[in-house]
């Protein structure tokens, strides 16, 4: 069953695009030439700007800012994935991208929240943002009738992340709020296939404590009372692996194509919940965005 809803978006890892060198305040950025960009160069500063799609699979890229003091892409995405981990419904969502980033670290995004990057150095990266958390609501799925809402709310988030060389990096993350708290660690393999397109292969695995066990996977007695589910109270460990392939192609100017596929897996105790229908989910995504500056 198809069905449209708002997404969290902004779950995970916090990674620098591979290769690309971030740049601190009141540094020459690597990739302009005086006067003028090379048509190359032009594409390599707009690819490492590109928002990856990993980021609404758990891993979100902050790119370099690039020739100038700020950066701002604009464009819209479609999302299609499980109504919620562990569903054998699937919903799909139309989101505008907004992205900006700013050389002296801070950064605000559709798929990366708002926060400010501390370090930001060629290998190392280290901050900390606040992401939204949509919440869940029962009309999302039958499965979900009794459960009651989830409301929205506001994670923090502290991240770090390491580039092993400019193909390989490893990232760790550690977010929590009002519903418990989980912890997310993943590597990215950066393949560039050409001036203008970049392919990315992401993999992570994600922890959780008790109480964001309970709040996503649990069933307390009046839930059970409610839906017909026999009670159910998770551990914190493991809750789901993820795998994700994504690709971005940069074209016409200052425009850029992204896609990506993602298959997960609901782990530990997450996957004994009554309410998981399907242990593995796919997922998919598509944008199209354009770099004002």
């Amino acid at each position: 069953m198809l069905r449209h809803r708002p997404e969290r978006l902004c779950d995970g890892i916090v990674l620098p695009t591979a290769g690309a060198r971030p740049l601190r305040h009141g540094t020459a950025p690597t990739c302009m030439t005086r006067p003028l960009l090379t048509a190359s160069i032009a594409v390599a500063c707009l690819m490492a700007s590109a928002p990856s799609w990993a980021q609404y699979q758990g891993i979100v890229s902050l790119p370099p800012v690039g020739p100038g003091d700020s950066r701002l892409l604009l464009g819209g995405a479609a999302i299609v994935r499980p109504a919620y981990l562990g569903s054998d419904d699937t919903v799909w969502t139309a989101l505008p991208y907004i992205d900006y980033a700013h050389r002296n670290g801070f950064f605000a995004s559709t798929g990366s929240g708002i926060g400010y990057s501390f370090v930001n150095t060629a290998s190392n990266q280290i901050g900390a943002r606040l992401i939204p958390r949509f919440g869940r609501r029962e009309s999302q799925s039958s499965d979900l009738r009794g459960m009651g809402d989830i409301g929205f709310g506001v994670e923090a988030s502290v991240y770090w992340t390491h580039a092993l060389s400019r193909a390989w990096t490893l990232g760790l993350n550690v977010r929590g709020g009002s519903r418990g708290a989980e912890f997310d660690a993943g590597v990215r393999r950066d393949l560039q296939l050409g001036p203008a397109t970049r392919l990315s292969v992401t993999g992570y695995l994600t922890a959780a404590n008790s109480r964001s066990q309970q709040s996503a996977f649990g069933v307390d007695a009046g839930q059970s009372l409610a839906s017909g589910y026999a009670p159910y109270a998770p551990s914190g460990g493991l809750r789901n692996a993820q795998l994700a392939v994504s690709a971005n192609h940069f074209f016409a100017g200052r425009w850029i194509a992204i896609g990506g596929v993602g298959l997960g897996r609901v782990l530990g105790d997450s996957a004994d919940s009554p309410l998981v229908r399907d242990r593995t989910n796919a997922s998919a995504f598509a944008a199209i965005g354009y770099q004002l500056f």
